[in-house]
């Protein structure tokens, strides 16, 4: 099999992965009227969805050749699936971890208004905020580390945010490209992917996307959801020791 023919093969099953993470949500019954800090059901199917959408997202981009920003949504994956892993191990303290990240998130954007803000009304509802949030944490993304399978997807993580995700000298220098003829450097603003490279990276996302289903099978226990996951892994295992031939 070539390599376009192979790319073409786990483009296919990344389309049929993300149909099957679909089909799991109807069969999913959650609370949307609870306290959010004591639903750590509704999280784990928020984290999913959005997860699901990372996928596609990434998939999308690199059919289109766009790789860093492919990476960047790749990366997406692997922070829900470490997330989502706490969740199926912490339960409800998860939970809550999540809801104070999100008001410590307001607090520090409120922060930051507050000193440009002039209207006395707007600007006691603002500090009302900001004390209300006080003593809430962000989540610590190594705090996953100790979890089962969680080392290799907070390493991913940390690759990612460096190599694509931020601005840093390492992903901007990949815009920096050599030309072979002249071996003159060249400025590129689409960063060329190998087929090797492609490869690489639609494994790696759709890695994440299992390690995240797997998670959520765990939290809420899906009707069909390990038959699925099963059937999704076999397939995985074929499709590797196709690209290893």
């Amino acid at each position: 099999m070539s390599h376009a023919e192979l790319i073409d093969e786990w483009f296919s099953f990344a389309s049929d992965l993300r149909c099957a993470c679909l089909s799991l949500l109807p069969k999913t019954p959650v609370q949307t009227a609870c306290s959010l800090e004591e639903s750590p059901d509704l999280f784990a199917v928020l984290l999913f969805c959005r997860t699901i959408t990372n996928f596609k997202g990434a998939i999308s981009l690199f059919r289109q050749g766009l790789i860093i920003e492919a990476q960047t949504l790749q990366r997406s994956c692997f922070e829900n699936s470490l997330w989502l892993r706490r969740l199926a191990h912490e339960g409800t303290a998860f939970a809550k971890a999540i809801s104070d990240d999100g008001l410590f998130n307001e607090a520090s954007f409120v922060t930051l208004l507050i000193p440009a803000v002039t209207d006395k009304n707007t600007l006691a509802q603002l500090e009302g905020i900001r004390d209300l949030r006080k003593g809430q944490k962000r989540i610590n993304m190594g705090g996953s580390s100790t979890l089962d399978g969680a080392t290799e997807d907070y390493t991913e993580f940390r690759r990612l945010s460096m190599s694509a995700a931020h601005p840093s000298s390492t992903s901007l220098l990949r815009h920096l490209v050599k030309n072979p003829e002249t071996g003159d450097f060249e400025i590129a603003v689409e960063v060329a992917e190998d087929s090797q490279e492609l490869l690489t990276n639609l494994f790696f996302t759709i890695a994440a996307m299992m390690h995240t289903l797997n998670s959520f099978i765990e939290c809420v226990s899906p009707l069909d959801g390990e038959r699925i996951r099963n059937v999704m892994a076999t397939r995985i295992v074929a499709l590797q020791a196709i690209s290893a031939s």
